[in-house]
């Protein structure tokens, strides 16, 4: 698709990434989720970019989730590759070594939820909402929801949000830990995402990508092996040049100055 639908503002080290079809309520077809798979990908390697803020244009909605007109009529054979690529996005910006912060500023719904559940971690303002109501269009959630859901709020919330399409508010969502702040007016949001983000990009940058990695591959392991990767990266932590700085830092009671790339 020629026309942009994903808007990046820079503010500093932080990166604001919109989804910017506030006409369709943001929502996400294969070109907008390749853009803005691209734009994320873009901005976590360059050299200056330690957080990326991600949210959508307007009040209304972050994304009301996939653009139906894209959909509907696909055999089997047609609605596969669509999917996978879609997953593929969607898996990119979980593993993405910057973290992703999503601003929840309105609609979550379907795959708008799920894209929210793959970010590094979300906060929202009191306007926004959370559903997955795929099942009452005879479809399943296709995105990661019906894992990731699950893996956050429980087996049980995770079946009966899917199973009956019951939307969540803000306030709802954070005490279920898909948000990890309480909800701010809308007005607030932004400010409030961008200062989230800001506190994340004083961190050591090595050691916030193993962080991500740290915990992205653990989820999936055995306790063991989730122990045994965070000794190792631990170690590998204590003998950089990023921890040498931030210790001299801490005992010269001065603010550290990591490099990006480390």
């Amino acid at each position: 698709m020629s026309q942009q639908h994903v808007a990046v503002e820079r503010h500093g080290v932080v990166a604001a990434v919109r989804i910017d079809r506030p006409q369709a309520f943001n929502a996400l077809n294969s070109g907008i989720l390749r853009q803005l798979g691209d734009e994320i990908a873009a901005l976590a390697e360059s050299n200056d970019i330690r957080a990326i803020v991600l949210t959508g244009t307007g009040e209304k909605a972050f994304s009301a989730g996939a653009d139906l007109d894209e959909l509907a009529g696909l055999s089997v054979d047609e609605a596969t590759p669509l999917m996978r690529a879609g997953q593929a996005v969607i898996r990119s910006i979980e593993q993405c070594p910057v973290p992703v912060i999503a601003a929840v500023n309105g609609l979550a719904l379907g795959g708008g939820f799920e894209l929210v559940l793959a970010c590094t971690f979300a906060v929202a303002s009191n306007r926004a909402a959370f559903a997955l109501p795929e099942a009452g269009l005879g479809l399943i959630p296709g995105y990661g929801g019906t894992q990731r859901l699950a893996r956050v709020a429980g087996p049980a919330v995770a079946r009966h949000a899917m199973l009956t399409g019951h939307r969540f508010d803000a306030e709802r969502a954070y005490h279920l830990g898909i948000t990890v702040l309480p909800p701010v007016e809308p007005g607030e949001l932004m400010p409030f995402a961008l200062a989230a983000a800001g506190e994340v990009a004083k961190r050591g940058p090595a050691a916030c990508r193993a962080i991500l990695d740290a915990v992205d591959i653990g989820l999936d392991s055995p306790l063991d092996v989730g122990l045994d990767l965070e000794t190792r990266l631990a170690a590998t932590a204590i003998g950089g040049s990023e921890a040498a700085e931030g210790i001299a830092a801490f005992r010269q009671k001065r603010t550290p100055e990591f490099e990006v790339k480390a």
